[in-house]
C-alpha cells in the first residue's frame, strides 16, 4: 500500500485516526458500600460496541493538536 501521509493543515505534521462512537460497558450486579458510592460486584465489564458516530483526525504535534472531522473515507485493514 502506498499513499501520503495525513497531515494537519495547520502545521502539516502527521495526525492520528480516531473514531468516536458509543460503547456499552455491562457491569452486572452492583452493591451500594457503606459510603454511599455504588460499585460493581463484577471486576470487569462485559463491553458492546455502539454504534460509530464520527471519524475524526487529529493533529500529533503537542504544539499544535488541531482536531477536524475527516471527511474522506476511512478503511480499516480486514484480517487475512
Amino acid at each position: 500500500m502506498t499513499g501520503r501521509v495525513l497531515a494537519c493543515p495547520r502545521c502539516r505534521d502527521a495526525a492520528d485516526v480516531v473514531v468516536d462512537g458509543t460503547v456499552h460497558d455491562v457491569w452486572g450486579a452492583a452493591v451500594i458500600d457503606d459510603d454511599g458510592v455504588v460499585r460493581p460486584v463484577a471486576k470487569k465489564a462485559e463491553v458492546w460496541g455502539g454504534e460509530e458516530i464520527r471519524i475524526r483526525a487529529v493533529c500529533t504535534n503537542d504544539d499544535c493538536r488541531h482536531q477536524w472531522t475527516l471527511r474522506r473515507r476511512f478503511e480499516t485493514p480486514t484480517a487475512p
